[in-house]
């Protein structure tokens, strides 16, 4: 009986997370690449997202080493990351600084490519999204085709990559 009631609060905390999440923390699907400049952390110039694998289909999570769904999903975008030749991966930390996003990268093994530092998590706000992880999927012109805000599962990242591969024509 106890796993019971349990398990029915723990359902009904996420339906009502999910159904607030559509509401209101949904990025605006009208918008284009945002123009902030962000700090590779491989150090360097700042770039816009623009400027990372131009005419290329993007994945941009926005991410953060002490977010628990972020860190689950973390494994599987990196693989994707490697598998994935005609996608570009972004990875933009929101609000940490290099030091933390280095030690986490390092202590779980993972490779990633193109992390931005976003310092002051203005992407988050940019794109209108109410929380981590959000992870948007933007055709090769730059347009907002999708978007996924709390933990993606590897069945709606493999719809969503299937969907930027037609519409690019890979």
């Amino acid at each position: 009986a106890l796993r019971r009631a349990l398990a029915g609060g723990a359902f009904a905390g996420a339906a009502l997370w999910i159904t607030a999440s559509a509401a209101t923390g949904l990025p605006d699907a009208s918008k284009n690449l945002p123009a902030l400049a962000l700090n590779p952390l491989d150090g360097g110039a700042a770039v816009t997202l623009a400027q990372v694998a131009p005419g290329q289909p993007r994945v941009v999570n926005l991410w953060a080493t002490w977010c628990p769904p972020c860190r689950a999903e973390m494994p599987m975008l990196a693989a994707a990351q490697q598998r994935e030749k005609h996608v570009a991966f972004v990875f933009a930390d929101q609000g940490e600084s290099a030091s933390a996003v280095h030690a986490y990268l390092t202590d779980q093994g993972l490779p990633l490519r193109n992390v931005l530092l976003d310092a002051k998590s203005a992407l988050l706000r940019e794109v209108g999204s109410a929380g981590l992880p959000t992870t948007l999927f933007y055709d090769a012109q730059g347009r907002l085709v999708a978007a996924h805000v709390g933990p993606l599962n590897a069945a709606a990242l493999e719809t969503r990559l299937r969907e930027l591969r037609a519409g690019s024509g890979g």
